[in-house]
C-alpha cells in the first residue's frame, strides 16, 4: 500500500473535494459574495474549516472577488431593476460586502441617481397613465421612492416625465 504524499486524512480530502464542488456548482449560477458564499457552504452542513480553505483558494485564483462583485451587481440592479444607490448599498450590505466596497462600487459605475431616476421614471410613467397629473405625479414619486430614490431624486424623475402644469 503507497504512502499518500498529502498530509490531510482521507476523510478531509474528501469533505474538501465535496466543498469546492459545491462552491463550483453555486459559483456557477451567479458570482457571490465571500460572505454568501460561506454562509452556503455553512449552511449544508460542511464543516467552517473546510469552507475556510475552499474560500481562500478561491480567493487566491479570484473566483470570489467582492469588489468585482459588487460592480457587477451595482451595474446589473441599476439597469435591469432600476435601483437607487442607496437601495443598492443595502442589498450588497446584505450579502456581505463592506460599505465601502459598495460605496466604491457605485462611484467606479458612475451612478447618477437623478439620471437614473429619471430613466426609471418614464418606465414607469406608462403604469400611471390616463390619470389627473397630481395623481400621476404622486405615484410616480412613490414608487421611485420605494426603488430608494432620495425625494429629491424622485422629483427630478417626475418632473422630466410629467409637465408642471397642475401637479407642481
Amino acid at each position: 500500500m503507497a504512502i499518500r504524499p498529502s498530509a490531510r486524512a482521507p476523510s478531509e480530502d474528501g469533505e474538501l473535494s465535496e466543498a469546492m464542488h459545491r462552491a463550483g456548482k453555486l459559483l456557477e449560477r451567479r458570482a457571490r459574495s465571500e460572505f454568501e458564499l460561506r454562509e452556503r457552504l455553512i449552511g449544508a452542513g460542511l464543516d467552517r474549516s473546510i469552507v475556510d480553505q475552499v474560500v481562500e483558494r478561491l480567493i487566491e485564483i479570484r473566483l470570489i472577488d467582492d469588489h468585482a462583485f459588487a460592480l457587477q451587481w451595482v451595474t446589473e440592479r441599476s439597469v435591469r431593476k432600476g435601483l437607487a444607490p442607496a437601495a443598492l448599498i443595502a442589498e450588497l450590505e446584505a450579502k456581505g460586502v463592506s460599505r465601502d466596497a459598495a460605496e466604491g462600487a457605485l462611484e467606479e459605475a458612475a451612478v447618477d441617481e437623478e439620471a437614473q431616476a429619471q430613466e426609471v421614471a418614464v418606465r414607469l410613467s406608462r403604469k400611471v397613465a390616463g390619470r389627473p397629473a397630481a395623481i400621476q405625479a404622486a405615484r410616480l414619486r412613490d414608487m421611485l421612492a420605494r426603488r430608494g430614490f432620495s425625494p429629491e431624486a424622485a422629483m427630478a424623475g417626475v418632473r422630466a416625465v410629467l409637465p408642471p402644469d397642475g401637479w407642481d
